[in-house]
């Protein structure tokens, strides 16, 4: 019984570290193509910005802490339909799979946007915030330490 337990905890992780590289997948994926605009903020230069900025305020208290943040972009005015078609499809595969929550959804004439997050138990967050306007996609990825007094109010707020 001991190993089957040890067993599905193992398959668990397995399934959790698939998922959390699958939007890594994605950035490399796009990064290096020349018709999208990547940008990657790494610790580093957050760890600089966090002396001069409270990230809990900047994020109205969602997040403690941003570890990581990249952003693509992709000009469709410049690029065929086939390509944000794929882009598109890569990003919802990625938001079904792994499970994220969607906490805004805006439509307007010519825009979209979305945001969808992900909370472990460990507080480590991930959010992706969508936008599609009219020639241009685009899409942020932001890694941090959840507000554990935060989750403990959304969970309040649920029940």
């Amino acid at each position: 019984m001991r190993k089957i337990g040890l067993l599905f905890t193992f398959l668990f992780l397995l399934t959790m570290i698939g998922q959390a590289q699958s939007m890594e997948k994605l950035f490399k994926k796009y990064a290096d193509d020349e018709r999208f605009e990547y940008t990657s903020v790494g610790k580093g230069m957050l760890g600089i910005f966090s002396r001069f900025a409270d990230y809990s305020e900047i994020t109205d208290g969602v997040l403690q802490k941003i570890t990581g943040l990249k952003v693509l972009q992709l000009d469709s005015e410049k690029t065929s339909t086939a390509l944000l078609a794929s882009f598109t499809k890569d990003i919802d595969k990625i938001i079904d799979k792994g499970k994220y929550e969607t906490t805004l959804e805006k439509r307007g004439k010519n825009s979209k946007t979305y945001i969808y997050r992900k909370v472990n138990r460990k507080l480590n967050a991930e959010y992706v915030i969508l936008t599609n306007e009219l020639g241009s996609t685009t899409l942020v990825w932001l890694k941090g330490k959840a507000n554990p007094q935060y989750e403990k109010e959304r969970e309040m707020e649920e029940m």
